[in-house]
């Protein structure tokens, strides 16, 4: 089908002194101007009731015609009998027909400056109920939110290919999104036109604000393309985007600090912001969210997300988006098909979540010429990248310019060469900053040495070099392969835990073994494989840390059973709360003789009877040879050291190689009750987020965690053993998140 061209109907609502009354004007449509009068037909709890629903997307049925979508059709319907009532109906009807005899499409150009209380009404769910159709779901009826502004923006001339610049972030200690599915779809979708030069792919993964920065000044870019997560912060009003930190953990960047960096990217025109809530704002500020930040600031078309979206219909929305704008439709008419191929997914409402903000009066925010120029990273056009998507390096500089060696192919599980080859002494790899198969991030697997592209035309002293660093890579491998035991022996498994020992991390690289020797040789630590373990699993609710477990929801989540080391028969059930303030545990510990840990040493709780909570960011993308990671922590809660006296708590972090947990930190912030019982005692404990240092808690969250019952000698204040609720926690392995459980945070 061709591109539709459009006419508009310029729809404001205006607020009135009446709470709950609004003025409806068309300023502008084919058939003249009209007015009226509002009441919005939702009281708040009515309208947040809905907004629940239709944002519910990680559960319940996601099939046409569920009861999702029957709430869809009826909020539409009772929205659009509500606005398009009296005179300004008529005229919508009237410039419909209008536009039908042009054989042109009507955009509606929703004005909602004045009325910014009604921001966060989901406008996409328009349904008259006259033409049993979604208005957003054709073509020929695009809804935008237009914010006009004081410039005027013409279409930009693009000489091709079109720069699409894809920022990934999927920070470790927020929920694990399905990125890379994502930018294969993407890929995917635009692989013709990469082929033909119209379009060239660069993804930056892992991206920090500074790699942004750095690559935005390096080379124009005109579509900004953010997969990652996003919210809203009620307190100050801003909507917020989850880039990375340089330990890969959540870096909030409000709507308007990312406005200041790319204000000035004059041939930036469009912002894609696959980001769960990137369109809410704040009733009281029109330009609060994300995408009205960036509007407000000078970005011709923005599309953000409502509400949260499923990885499966942001991969569809994303593929058929591309397609439709490279097929030379303008971007209102591209978002229309896009949330047609989301609807023809079996998806019943979430073609409704993505919303378009617009300050480009015709939706053409493009025109693109027909012949190809140097690309983004300023190769010659008769050296087109051979692999499609490129990655942007953001942990080294990046790899020299050369002018006799084509860009590097993406391929999966590679990145982009960052330094030229240099003869290194042996040591384990670094995990890649980032991959393109379906096993990203740290320790995301695939090859762990980048090598640029062959290029059959280099001079001759070019393979010399190689050759040359050949045999110095196969000398080293001869030391590697001879001294490595000698050199980095390894450590013996000890048989009581203990948090304060420091263990030999494990080399990823292996240490051969030769045939035969004639003195025997210690062997070598090896990990075994992180297997599938029961996650732990927190619900929502308040409690209060007083001794009263009343308030308490009493479900099971696990028990501390399974032997760590020693000899120890002290087991407990664990439970577990959260909220928005802090993480609530309670744990019923059997244990015949209770005994305190040794006074005035909280670093040497555990060697008491005590229990001891292990909390850092999701684990999921870590390999097992990952050492701990700055926000891992073991929070340490001992029986009180006499009547009267608290109980003892203690917090200790990784030491400085990562490599066990002895930094003790402050843990005043820790709250704790117990209260012995005929067959042990009862722990409640309270550890604030705000202590943690983990961000993005939220229903749905996922973080790593291990609880455990440790037991105390009855002649010396030693440790007798531990018992943990991860069957595959061990005392070698207490260094390695990878081997924790996963703790859900549920609604």
């Amino acid at each position: 089908m061709a591109a539709l061209d459009y006419l508009d109907f310029d729809l404001e609502i205006e607020a009135s002194a009446t709470p709950g009354s609004y003025e409806v004007s068309v300023l502008a449509s084919p058939r003249g101007e009209a007015s009226g009068e509002m009441t919005f037909p939702f009281n708040p709890d009515a309208l947040e009731n809905v907004i629940l629903k239709l944002g519910r997307t990680r559960s319940g049925v996601r099939s046409l015609g569920s009861p999702t979508q029957q709430v869809a059709k009826q909020f539409g319907s009772t929205l659009y009998d509500s606005v398009f009532a009296g005179e300004v109906g008529t005229c919508f009807r009237r410039s419909l027909d209008e536009a039908d005899a042009q054989g042109k499409g009507l955009r509606v150009r929703l004005r909602l400056g004045k009325a910014p209380q009604l921001a966060d009404v989901p406008w996409e769910y328009l349904y008259p109920a006259s033409l049993r159709q979604f208005l957003v779901l054709s073509t020929k009826t695009p809804v935008v939110r237009y914010l006009e502004q004081p410039r005027a923006v013409p279409p930009l001339t693009v000489t091709p290919p079109l720069q699409v610049l894809v920022v990934v972030c999927s920070p470790t200690n927020l929920a694990a999104l399905d990125v890379d599915a994502e930018v294969q779809r993407i890929r995917h979708a635009l692989a013709g036109l990469e082929q033909s030069g119209q379009v060239q792919l660069t993804v930056l993964p892992h991206a920090h604000l500074a790699d942004l920065r750095g690559v935005l000044r390096r080379a124009p870019v005109h579509v900004l393309h953010f997969i990652g997560h996003g919210g809203f912060d009620e307190h100050t009003g801003d909507g917020m985007l989850a880039f990375e930190d340089d330990h890969q953990l959540a870096h909030l960047v409000s709507g308007s600090a990312l406005a200041t960096v790319i204000h000035d990217q004059d041939k930036l025109r469009l912002v894609v912001l696959n980001a769960c809530e990137g369109a809410r704002q704040s009733p009281a500020d029109p330009f609060g969210g994300v995408a009205q930040s960036l509007v407000a600031q000078g970005i011709p078309a923005v599309v953000a997300m409502q509400f949260e979206i499923t990885d499966e219909a942001a991969t569809v929305f994303s593929a058929e988006f591309y397609s439709a704008l490279a097929d030379g439709y303008p971007i209102d008419a591209a978002l229309a098909e896009a949330r047609v191929a989301v609807f023809s997914d079996d998806n019943d409402v979430e073609w409704g979540t993505p919303v378009l903000y617009l300050r480009a009066s015709d939706g053409r925010i493009f025109d693109v010429a027909s012949h190809p120029s140097p690309t983004v990273a300023d190769q010659p056009a008769t050296a087109p990248d051979p692999g499609g998507a490129r990655v942007i390096p953001v942990v080294v500089p990046p790899w020299p310019p050369s002018t006799d060696t084509p860009a590097a192919s993406y391929d999966q599980g590679h990145q982009l060469p960052t330094t030229q080859p240099q003869p290194a002494e042996p040591q384990p790899p670094e995990p890649p900053a980032w991959t393109g198969g379906g096993s990203g991030g740290p320790g995301g697997g695939g090859s762990s040495g980048y090598e640029p592209a062959p290029d059959p035309a280099a001079p001759s002293r070019s393979g010399a070099k190689w050759a040359i660093l050949g045999a110095v890579a196969a000398v080293l491998a001869i030391i590697v392969f001879f001294a490595w035991p000698r050199l980095f022996p390894a450590s013996v498994p000890g048989t009581v835990e203990s948090p304060t020992a420091p263990i030999t991390p494990a080399p990823t690289l292996p240490t051969p073994t030769r045939p035969t020797s004639p003195t025997p040789t210690r062997p070598s630590t090896t990990l075994p494989p992180v297997r599938a373990v029961p996650a732990l699993k927190a619900l929502r609710g308040q409690v209060t840390i007083d001794g009263d477990t009343g308030d308490w929801q009493w479900q099971l989540v696990s028990r501390a059973e399974h032997q760590i080391a020693g000899t120890s028969k002290a087991t407990g059930d664990i439970y577990l709360m959260w909220d928005d303030q802090a993480l609530y545990l309670l744990a019923q510990v059997q244990d015949a003789t209770p005994r305190a840990p040794e006074p005035g040493k909280p670093t040497q709780i555990f060697r008491g009877d005590s229990v001891i909570l292990e909390l850092g960011p999701d684990k999921r993308r870590l390999t097992a040879s990952d050492l701990a990671r700055p926000t891992d922590a073991y929070y340490m809660f001992g029986l009180p050291s006499g009547a009267g006296t608290p109980p003892q708590r203690a917090i200790l972090g990784p030491n400085a190689k990562r490599t066990s947990f002895e930094t003790a930190r402050d843990a005043q912030t820790l709250e704790a009750a117990i209260t012995l019982t005929p067959t042990g005692y009862l722990l409640e404990a309270k550890i604030p987020w705000r202590t943690t240092g983990l961000n993005g808690i939220r229903a749905g969250a996922v973080l790593a965690a291990n609880v455990q019952v440790s037991e105390r000698k009855a002649d010396s204040y030693g440790n007798l053993g531990m018992r943990s609720t991860n069957p595959q926690r061990t005392a070698e392995l207490r260094a390695h998140p990878a081997y924790w459980q996963s703790l859900e945070l549920q609604a």
